[in-house]
């Protein structure tokens, strides 16, 4: 009886358990669609089919897209990380010369760099065009802050530049799967790199990149082989280029599907290449879906009760085959993302379902759990005894219960021993912080985690040790008694190469790599710290690119590690510092009150004898830049003493400058006006002032040329000898030439037609710009006719550059406008430059004119100026004619035309015609 008692018990308790694991089972499967694909571990399953299918189906790329990358080669052929702007600017024209479409430079300009460098990277962006993208960055302001900021470039750059994001974000398991379109910058939608490259018109929202598109047939060539000139222009021509890192050691390294991990501009290819495949991936809530194909497994199971495992099994792996197959066809030919590990898993659901039909598997489950457990607790002591970081487990006791072989050597103790024993003082300190920690909050898990060194014979070994402790459930305690009860681990890791190649890098980034003195961050930094009084010097190697352009690139690098051997040897104990390129400075005492000009001389007697390289001694000369403290803030007397250089420099000679604060003043003032002078064009700051010009013969007027003025809104007028080579050096004389030359035909045009209008051309306008469209442009907008026009050009507009500037001038001359030699007689003066050039007229420089009364020489010079002329046919302007004795003598010598204060000095155009057009002119057609 009792037997019969316990088997029906036995038999009730196993259809109780039946039951459970069913609906346990089924309530699972229901809410697999609703809640399954938010976990971390169906997404993960989901994005690795993803990427299994884009693996199986490979794309070519375009073609359209070129990426030039920053590789070790580059890296080693270009030198010392981070590059000069000059690098950036050298490859822009290097892509513009080769037809590139639009380019895309992934590097990092918000940062200011020295102003040669920051000039000759605009001036670049400039001459492509507006054509090149710079990356913008948006992040947050601090790392606990939600706030965030946009890291943009210099406003020199963006000038001539577009700003293009170019964030790349990762999921939350690392890898980049998306990029966005864009987002907004200043208030306006700006797109991202891969949007603007990929020709769409969005800048929101984001794009899932095409990974079945393969990274290899992109189009890639090393920055190198850019710059030395052996890409072929047809691999670059028409094309979009991105430029960015690849080197392992720029660190501009992702993780992404398929390919593991790429640099981050390919990653931008990539997405660009998405959008021009038309590849824009989507996905769709397929939770509907799902809970209908639940529905129709359990179903299924419920009513195939009597059909057998294997063909459960059969019918299970064909429906996946099937379903996997579907998926791949859509992800393929139509970018639909099916996600199915949530059907997989219901299935796999499923089959526990029929499988609990059929067998109780509440039992089953508990004795594997049970295997599983123990199997798990070997597992974790093998894990432990076997790892090579220390591994210590202990208990509320501060007891060691487990530790690994490494853990007892660390901590010379074995299992029982406590804690507090062997440990280091640092981690004892963590571990009772955190014991106290868990008694004030015991449902919690608390870390910590703590540096420490130890020395190890003749060796300083360091450690990083990483303490968790966590509560541990007692069913059976009291709750007091349960409070203080908990778990603790201790990991030990040896850090010694970490630490090593961390302080190594720390020192990389103080210190000039060639010459290992400090670099010019680092120089400033300690400048800052020094107390008393010091010379700051900086030092210029002389003719230096020179040097490198003859003797070649390893000669300069020698040269430059030779002087730098001197100064540290010269200066021990004292701050020594590369700047840059051939600059170095110096930071030494002044405390023994010594003069600057014996430091001066002390300084350059270290470079009286030559500098043997390789063999050869080659001789070098040095100028000098320097400033004493108290002349400026410590910070800036790097930058007071470079203001002293730039003065020693502009003054044949000399060879040494101490810091003049008036000098300063007036370079300061040359910077404030360049970069006013970007907006002085918009604001309408420069006008136009007209100087008569006079036939001489007959007193009439027949032109006048336009002059330039500048009314600065704070500075007042200023002068063009001080504005105009400041536009020069800064290429901004292209646009003020241009803006001349359209605002003088514009107001020529409404004067009498017999009167010309004199334009001067600069010579860098003259051979940068394409002044014979300008011209062409000026004249058809302003209806003047183009015999009224004079250009009126230097000799230095064709010195450098003989046979093509000719033919420009042929090309003007073309057009019907006259072209006149301005300031002849003062300049290079050549006869057979004289004797080729397409010229209208001469003008005699006013230097002659004004000595030729009283100056024999002068009067014959001038003679033989309007000789000269008339034997090849041109017409003479004197310029500079003050009185009534210079103009007679002008005429008598056959001088045509006339100009100067006798005549009229430059004024407004209105005033000049009321004097004489409405005077003479008008009351002569009367």
């Amino acid at each position: 009886m009792k037997g019969m008692a316990k088997a029906a018990g036995d038999h009730l308790s196993g259809s109780i358990s039946t039951i459970a694991v069913r609906i346990l089972l089924i309530a699972a499967m229901l809410a697999l669609p609703l809640t399954g694909a938010g976990t971390g571990f169906i997404q993960g399953l989901n994005n690795s089919l993803f990427a299994k299918r884009f693996e199986w189906a490979p794309r070519k790329a375009t073609g359209n897209i070129v990426f030039v990358a920053i590789d070790k080669r580059s890296l080693d052929s270009v030198g010392t990380w981070p590059w000069p702007r000059s690098t950036y600017a050298t490859l822009i024209d290097k892509l513009t010369a080769s037809g590139a479409k639009d380019i895309f430079l992934d590097v990092d300009f918000s940062a200011f760099s020295s102003k040669q460098e920051d000039d000759r990277l605009a001036a670049a962006l400039e001459r492509f065009g507006g054509g090149v993208l710079l990356p913008v960055f948006r992040q947050q302001e601090t790392a606990s802050s939600a706030e965030t900021a946009v890291t943009r470039p210099i406003p020199q750059f963006l000038r001539n530049a577009w700003p293009a994001f170019a964030n790349v974000a990762m999921d939350a398991d690392g890898i980049v799967r998306r990029l966005d379109l864009g987002s907004q910058f200043d208030g306006n939608p700006t797109q991202s790199a891969a949007a603007a490259l990929g020709r769409v018109d969005r800048s929101a929202g984001s794009l899932l990149v095409d990974y079945s598109i393969r990274p290899d047939t992109v189009p890639t060539f090393s920055l190198s082989q850019v710059l030395d000139g052996t890409v072929p222009a047809d691999a670059i021509k028409d094309r979009s280029v991105v430029v960015g890192a690849s080197a392992a050691e720029l660190k501009d390294i992702f993780a992404v599907p398929v390919y593991g991990a790429i640099a981050g501009p390919l990653i931008h290819v990539l997405a660009a290449e998405t959008l021009l495949q038309n590849r824009f991936l989507r996905t769709l809530d397929q939770a509907p879906l799902e809970l209908l194909f639940a529905g129709m497994l359990i179903i299924g199971v419920v009513c195939g009760r009597s059909a057998g495992l294997i063909t459960v099994a059969a019918t299970g792996l064909t429906i996946i085959i099937v379903g996997e197959v579907g998926a791949f066809l859509l992800q393929w030919r139509y970018g639909l993302l099916i996600g199915t590990a949530v059907p997989w898993a219901m299935l796999m659901l499923a089959w526990m379902l029929a499988l609990n039909e059929r067998v109780n598997l509440g039992r089953m489950l508990v004795a594997i759990a049970n295997t599983e457990v123990r199997n798990t607790r070997r597992l974790m002591r093998r894990i432990i005894a076997d790892s090579s970081d220390g591994v210590i487990a202990f208990d509320s006791d501060l007891k060691i219960v487990e530790a690994s072989e490494s853990a007892r050597t660390i901590l010379r103790a074995d299992v029982g021993a406590s804690l507090l024993g062997g440990a280091h003082p640092a981690v004892i300190d963590v571990v009772r912080r955190l014991a106290s920690e868990y008694d004030a909050q015991p449902s919690k898990i608390h870390t910590g985690l703590v540096d420490f060194s130890d020395n190890r014979g003749s060796r300083a070994v360091h450690y990083e040790a990483s303490v968790t402790i966590s509560p541990v459930e007692q069913t059976n305690a009291h709750a007091t008694a349960a409070r203080s009860r908990f778990a603790g681990c201790l990991i030990i890791r040896d850090i010694t190469a970490r630490h090593e190649y961390e302080e190594r890098l720390k020192r990389l980034s103080e210190l000039d790599e060639l010459t290992g003195l400090l670099n010019r961050r680092e120089f400033a930094s300690r400048l800052t710290a020094l107390h008393g009084k010091v010379f700051v010097c900086v030092l210029d190697i002389e003719r230096f690119s020179s040097l490198c352009a003859t003797l070649g690139r390893d000669v300069g690098d020698e040269l430059l590690k030779a002087v730098a051997a001197r100064l540290r040897y010269a200066f021990a104990g004292d701050l020594v510092a590369r700047l840059d390129g051939g600059h170095f400075g110096i930071a030494t005492s002044a405390i023994d009150e010594r003069p600057i000009e014996r430091f001066a001389n002390s300084l350059l007697a270290l470079f009286d004898e030559p500098v043997p390289i390789r063999g050869a001694a080659v001789p070098i000369s040095v100028r000098l830049g320097i400033a004493r403290s108290g002349e400026a803030d410590p910070g800036a007397l790097p930058n007071a003493a470079e203001s002293a250089l730039d003065a020693a420099r502009a003054t044949p000679g000399l060879r040494w400058s101490s810091f003049d604060p008036s000098t300063a003043v007036r370079q300061a003032r040359s910077r404030r006006l360049e970069q006013d002078m970007h907006d002085a064009l918009q604001n309408l700051q420069f006008f136009l002032l007209f100087q008569p010009q006079i036939e001489l013969a007959n007193g009439q007027l027949v032109g006048a040329e336009a002059l330039i003025r500048w009314n600065h809104p704070e500075f007042g007028l200023i002068s063009p000898a001080e504005f105009i080579p400041i536009a020069e050096s800064s290429g901004l004389i292209c646009d003020i030439g241009r803006w001349t030359l359209f605002e003088a035909c514009t107001e020529a045009a409404a004067w009498p037609a017999e009167l010309s209008v004199a334009v001067n051309v600069s010579a860098l306008q003259f051979e940068r710009s394409d002044i014979e469209a300008d011209v062409r442009e000026a004249l058809f907008s302003s209806g003047l006719p183009s015999s009224r026009l004079c250009l009126e050009l230097t000799e230095s507009t064709f010195l450098d550059q003989g046979g093509p500037s000719i033919a420009k001038i042929g090309a003007l001359r073309e057009t019907g406008v006259v072209i006149a030699l301005d300031d002849f007689g003062t300049g290079y003066s050549s006869m057979s430059y004289l004797a080729d050039l397409p010229l209208d007229k001469l003008k005699i420089d006013q230097s002659f004119v004004r000595r030729m009364n009283g100056n024999p020489n002068a009067f014959e010079i001038v003679r033989a100026i309007i000789s000269l002329a008339h034997g090849l046919h041109l017409q003479v302007v004197a310029e500079g004619i003050e009185n009534e004795p210079e103009a007679e003598a002008l005429h008598r010598l056959g001088c045509e035309m006339g100009q100067g204060y006798l005549f009229g000095r430059p004024d407004d155009p209105a005033r000049m015609l009321s004097k004489w057009s409405v005077e003479e002119l008008l009351a002569a057609e009367v």
